[in-house]
């Protein structure tokens, strides 16, 4: 017992010392976009990237959304992360390989429906002020350069034809030929290169180079000083993955513009009370 009150007071001390080196690293009246990811997807279990979470979220004061952007056989565009169906619906379908109607005969673990794109982009039609990644998702060995041109096309046509203008649409990747076909086709088109790893220099300067002035890394091992290399280009650097309240506290320390979250509203809840010098965009807490 007397090792385990040692171990605890142990981490106590290193936790108040690493707090204390936070706050003093955090800006004055810091504006973090925070949006949440898939929907909110920890806080919607087996619902990612429904039109349930979707409305729900928004009810529930959510102004930033992330959802990712998948083909069907048939040319539609539906609202689905991975490339199989197994994780979320239990199915281990490919949607590529499926025809619109039997992706819509497919339910979420928890029941609801797959969404097409266009539910998502109707609904969002008439809320301003919202901030939305749109995420292209792509099998580099299935996407031939005419389905990306199809993709990009549709994705373009009902999403920005129909956006408020007080609201900001990006279109992001991991795939630098979605980007640059979507580039191509819409030079005015806002993009963000994303990137499985840490945020470096490198991944700066080759988002740059294609004219990409956003770029979503992952937060862990990314430093500040290469976050300030991104602003002093004139960048915007998005940090991922959000789910807890350290994570937010971490990616507000080392002065990220934009942050995604798994638990948008708990932890949106949490920073609005501890960390009041932070300005958090994208949440509106509903009036009681």
């Amino acid at each position: 017992m007397k090792n385990v009150i040692k171990k605890l007071a142990l981490c106590a001390a290193v936790l108040c010392c690493t707090t204390d080196f936070a706050f003093a690293q955090l800006e004055k009246d810091h504006v973090i976009q925070f949006f949440a990811h898939r929907g909110s997807r920890f806080e919607y279990p087996d619902n990612e990237n429904t039109m349930l979470a979707f409305r729900d979220a928004y009810k529930r004061g959510a102004r930033g959304f992330e959802t990712d952007v998948r083909m069907t056989k048939d040319g539609d565009l539906i609202l689905s992360h991975d490339e199989s169906l197994y994780r979320t619906c239990g199915v281990d379908l490919q949607t590529e390989d499926l025809s619109t109607a039997e992706c819509l005969k497919i339910k979420t673990k928890a029941g609801e429906p797959l969404a097409l794109c266009q539910e998502l982009a109707d609904f969002l039609a008439d809320k301003e002020d919202m901030y939305v990644e749109w995420e292209i998702k792509t099998i580099p060995s299935l996407y031939t350069q005419a389905m990306l041109d199809e993709l990009c096309e549709k994705l373009w046509n009902m999403t920005m034809t129909q956006k408020p203008k007080s609201s900001l649409y990006l279109f992001t990747s991991f795939d630098k030929r979605a980007l640059r076909t979507m580039k191509r086709l819409h030079p005015e088109a806002e993009l963000m290169m994303l990137k499985d790893k840490h945020c470096t220099p490198e991944i700066l300067m080759e988002a740059y180079d294609m004219g990409i002035m956003r770029v979503g890394c992952r937060m862990d091992g990314t430093t500040r000083k290469t976050v300030k290399l991104g602003h002093k280009l004139g960048m915007i650097v998005s940090l991922w993955p959000g789910g807890t309240k350290e994570d937010f506290f971490l990616g507000a320390a080392l002065g990220c513009d934009a942050m995604c979250c798994d638990r948008f509203f708990e932890v949106a809840e949490w920073a609005e009370k501890n960390l009041p010098f932070v300005k958090i965009k994208g949440y509106e807490k509903p009036q009681k």
